[in-house]
């Protein structure tokens, strides 16, 4: 079988993506810079490798990265907007166009960043690895090679997250099978190492730390010569403090990265939220806000995909599995108070509305039978006899409430100073009830 063949440049795919060169090639994908000739507008092509065999399991890999990246609405992860498959039979995907480095490429020309620098740039993948982690996403490969320095029209940068092609996703398949693991050793978690059946999000702050150390450290904090030995030692190992490699890091800055790489889940930050407030100060100040923005991700995301999301602990004999959800809920908000449906502003007019409306018009009716009960019994007084209790009993029967059971038997003067009089007295009552309501 002949290998599937790339497209030339000036080749249009789909009869719209101009190929206008090759940006770059990995192990998985070449990437190629197109124009979207119907909006006129500069793109990138990814197109699956040919030198690799298509089995299902590489074909799964590269529709689960455009997947994960189509899912994810945020400014700090490459945005992915359509899917196809060549004529040849390889598959690709349309991507937004990025101008810049990734950071592994930083890092060789500068050897180590700015600890200000760094920061920020943690801060920004985390904003994006936000609204993975609600949607039950996680990433599973970060490394710098996958932060993308992105240049913008204004001058500014932003970090772009990339490569979802490993990612784990609440309603996908996994890339992986149990006994298996997929990553790049040096940023893999002990438990990714292990290819536990229950990974969560924990393992993507795990990943985040070792990026943050080589950030500022210009190197990872476990690595060996050969990937067996890389492996063992993340599995057997402790990281050396970063402070112990550059002196000028702040103490705290170096507790919360160490926080990151702790061999228990349960010992590391709860979310990334958590990791962001607890970094931020160390960092330039042009990303001071990032962190609340993070944290009310989350909290907005918790909601609507409240019980969806992935397992956070895994389930143990008789006890009870825990969503994401419910964990980011309960460990994220340490500052702000739980949303609650009370703390829901704009519900609060819509019921108390509600209530005062129904209030209105029971008051309104309860009056009119009272206005005309009382019209009643104004008609018929003249044409009673005035010692008779039987007129006054049918008098007072046609005020159905209005009358206790003694007034039926009172006399006409007495009966008909009793309507008039309950009168008044009914619509305060009907207005406190109101208010009692409201």
């Amino acid at each position: 079988m002949s290998t599937p063949s790339l497209p030339d440049v000036g080749d249009v795919i789909a009869d719209k993506y101009r190929i206008d060169g090759l940006l770059g090639e990995g192990g998985m994908a070449v990437v190629f810079a197109a124009h979207h000739t119907l909006l006129d507008k500069a793109i990138a092509v990814k197109i699956l490798s040919p030198n690799l065999p298509h089995t299902p399991v590489i074909v799964e890999r590269f529709v689960t990265e455009a997947r994960a990246a189509a899912k994810v609405d945020c400014p700090n992860v490459a945005r992915v907007m359509d899917v196809g498959t060549l004529k040849s039979g390889l598959p690709y995907m349309v991507m937004e166009r990025l101008d810049g480095c990734d950071l592994e490429e930083l890092l060789r020309l500068e050897h180590r960043l700015a600890i200000g620098d760094a920061v920020d740039y943690v801060l920004q993948a985390l904003a994006g690895l936000a609204h993975a982690h609600t949607l039950g996403i996680i990433h599973r490969d970060l490394k710098p090679a996958n932060l993308f320095l992105a240049h913008q029209p204004d001058g500014t940068a932003i970090i772009k997250i990339l490569d979802f092609g490993i990612a784990k996703l609440d309603h996908g398949s996994r890339m992986t099978k149990a006994g298996q693991a997929v990553g790049s050793p040096t940023y893999m978690s002990p438990e990714h190492i292990r290819a536990s059946e229950h990974l969560d999000h924990r393992t993507d702050i795990w990943a985040m730390g070792v990026v943050l150390y080589e950030l500022l450290t210009g190197e990872p904090p476990i690595e060996e010569d050969g990937v067996g030995e890389t492996i063992a030692a993340v599995l057997a190992r402790r990281a050396p403090f970063a402070r112990s490699k550059r002196a000028d890091i702040p103490e705290q800055l170096d507790l919360a990265i160490m926080k990151c790489l702790k061999h228990d889940p349960d010992e590391r930050w709860p979310d990334v939220a958590a990791l962001a407030r607890a970094i931020a100060p160390f960092g330039t100040g042009a990303c001071a806000m990032l962190p609340e923005a993070i944290e009310q991700t989350l909290r907005q995301q918790l909601r609507r995909y409240s019980g969806q999301a992935i397992m956070i602990k895994p389930p143990t004999p008789g006890a009870a599995v825990v969503p994401v959800t419910q964990s980011l809920a309960s460990t994220t908000t340490q500052e702000a108070p739980a949303v609650t449906e009370d703390s829901v502003p704009e519900l609060r007019p819509r019921r108390t509305g509600l209530k005062i409306g129904i209030a209105v018009v029971a008051t309104a009716i309860a009056t009119y039978l009272l206005l005309v009960n009382a019209h009643l019994l104004q008609k018929l007084r003249p044409a009673a006899a005035p010692d008779t209790g039987a007129t006054t009993s049918v008098a007072a029967a046609s005020v159905p409430s209005a009358t206790s059971a003694a007034s039926i038997h009172a006399k006409p003067p007495t009966t008909t100073s009793h309507h008039h009089g309950s009168l008044p007295s009914a619509i305060p009552s009907t207005t406190s009830s109101t208010k009692k309501h409201h």
